[in-house]
């Protein structure tokens, strides 16, 4: 992967300010593989990404299932107003946003050729999400959830993320749940000799 532009509005808001409210900051990483092309039939994925492992695993499985060469694939970790107010200046938002990068290209497993961008924001997540998808304009909406069930809204916490998202989104939602069975599948084909990856094949 290449780096790209990044934009870094953090510096340019007072934490004392109201503004740090209206007009949350935020830091933008964008790396490309260096096979990238954009096409008329690239699409944008927007994906939540927060500490929790149900979220890393909804990235994989989007980046595993959905992804294609040339498509692009957003991940927004928002940081709560209240946390930022009382830890910004001693944080290190940079580099943690560039280890996360490193993480998430970690996840293309396959070689893919596609642009990956990290939007680390401060804000409250229902609002920075909303604005984030009016943004990017993503074809599909990924969230993790830790549920068991999917049955309606059975297994999502009220007033989670993933249960904000299916009823306010005005692009279509995926809800990703963690699943041992998969994983056990994809540990299996990783570690078959005999597997050989797309990319692998057009190499040859």
């Amino acid at each position: 992967f290449r780096a790209r532009v990044a934009f870094d509005t953090f510096d340019k808001v007072d934490k004392k300010d109201e503004a740090f409210l209206a007009e949350p900051p935020s830091f933008t990483l964008n790396q490309k593989h260096k096979d990238y092309e954009y096409n008329k039939r690239s699409r944008t994925f927007l994906c939540g990404l927060d500490s929790n492992d149900y979220s890393d695993y909804a990235l994989e499985w989007l980046i595993d299932e959905l992804v294609d060469d040339g498509d692009e694939v957003v991940c927004l970790r928002v940081l709560e107003p209240e946390v930022a107010k009382a830890s910004l200046s001693e944080s290190r938002y940079r580099e943690e946003a560039e280890e996360i990068m490193k993480q998430i290209e970690k996840k293309n497993h396959e070689n893919k050729a596609i642009s990956l961008v990290l939007e680390f924001s401060i804000g409250k997540v229902e609002k920075v999400i909303k604005r984030m998808i009016e943004f990017y304009e993503p074809a599909i909406l990924i969230v993790g959830t830790r549920g068991k069930s999917l049955g309606g809204f059975q297994g999502l916490l009220p007033g989670s993320i993933s249960k904000f998202c299916l009823q306010n989104s005005p692009v279509p939602v995926i809800v990703v749940r963690p699943n041992t069975q998969r994983a056990r599948g994809k540990r299996k084909r990783e570690n078959d000799p005999a597997r050989r990856t797309y990319r692998d094949l057009l190499d040859k």
